[in-house]
């Protein structure tokens, strides 16, 4: 069996290096285009056919054991023994909870073991160097946990590890994944090249910004407004229908929101994803998991809610 949370006394050197290994495989993965029989890349843009199974976690925000109680739940190593099972975080691994970097360092190592099955999308917290905001409490526990030293790890090696994360996933004919929120678009000719456009969001820092801050609202009078978080909108089904009307997707699968493990906007066709309870005892931890014909059934279905394929834990 392996020890993926065996991490709990590891070294400086050590998560160095994985974090290190793991940055190298993801910007390699963002090169090589097709990576298996149904993902490819194009540098930020991920993209699948649709696989035998779909696991989807929310934020975790260092909350360890209930990373532990969803990997277990769907016995993640048999789970991963196949390249056609696909596992994908929305992001936002640290903050809020007690194990921000055992998170990271645990997420790093299930990547190692299965790199064509396991991605880690990134959320605002991963991004903290391009949009700051108030609440970031990930260097204090560096700190605390290597010294003097914490600041070189987290500038040499953690962010461009966060910088090496995946952004903006599609799974074809069925759903759009990413952490915050569809972004407002103001050309319509966006959408003839809209994969380009997503695969280096560091030359469109409005559009990152969006795709990691924007959260859905019931608007009636407009499209989208301003947010109340500082960064980001609030963007309305209409925004919303347009990326699934140029995408051919049905559902947009996102994070970012505390919930009761999960919610939904926009005539069920927005579900929010959370998937961490320690930090946020008042709300729930919760997972999707997905077959190859469920995802299939919901492809012909005029129904885009998940609520059925999502376990509460």
């Amino acid at each position: 069996m392996i020890d993926l949370f065996g991490i709990y006394d590891i070294r400086l050197d050590d998560s160095r290096k994985l974090v290190q290994d793991t940055t190298l495989l993801h910007n390699d993965q963002k090169l090589q285009g097709f990576f298996s029989n149904i993902g490819m890349t194009s540098g930020d843009y991920l993209h699948f056919q649709i696989p035998d199974n779909l696991v989807i976690v929310g934020d975790i925000h260092g909350d360890l054991v209930s990373l532990q109680k969803i990997l277990n739940e769907f016995n993640w190593e048999t789970y991963l023994g196949s390249e056609e099972n696909i596992l994908i975080f929305l992001g936002d691994y640290i903050d809020r909870g007690q194990y921000s970097l055992e998170v990271l360092l645990s997420l790093c190592k299930l990547k190692s073991l299965f790199p064509n099955n396991v991605f880690l999308l990134r959320g605002n917290h991963e991004a903290y160097h391009h949009f700051p905001f108030s609440s970031f409490s990930f260097p204090h526990e560096l700190q605390a946990k290597f010294g003097g030293e914490s600041e070189q790890f987290y500038l040499e090696n953690l962010i461009p590890f966060f910088d090496s994360m995946f952004s903006f996933c599609e799974i074809d004919s069925f759903a759009i994944l990413l952490h915050g929120g569809l972004p407002i678009v103001d050309d319509l000719k966006f959408f003839e090249n809209y994969k380009f456009y997503l695969s280096d969001l560091s030359s469109q820092k409005n559009i990152m910004e969006q795709i990691l801050w924007n959260d859905p609202r019931e608007l009636v009078e407009v499209d989208w407004h301003y947010s109340n978080r500082g960064l980001g909108k609030y963007f309305g089904i209409k925004i919303t229908n347009l990326w699934l009307n140029h995408t051919g997707c049905k559902c947009v699968i996102r994070g970012h929101e505390p919930c009761e493990g999960f919610k939904t906007n926009h005539q069920g066709k927005v579900t929010t994803l959370f998937s961490s309870k320690q930090p946020y005892p008042k709300f729930e931890s919760a997972f999707l998991k997905m077959s190859r014909n469920d995802i299939l059934k919901k492809t012909d279905d005029d129904n885009p809610k998940l609520d059925e394929f999502i376990n509460i834990i």
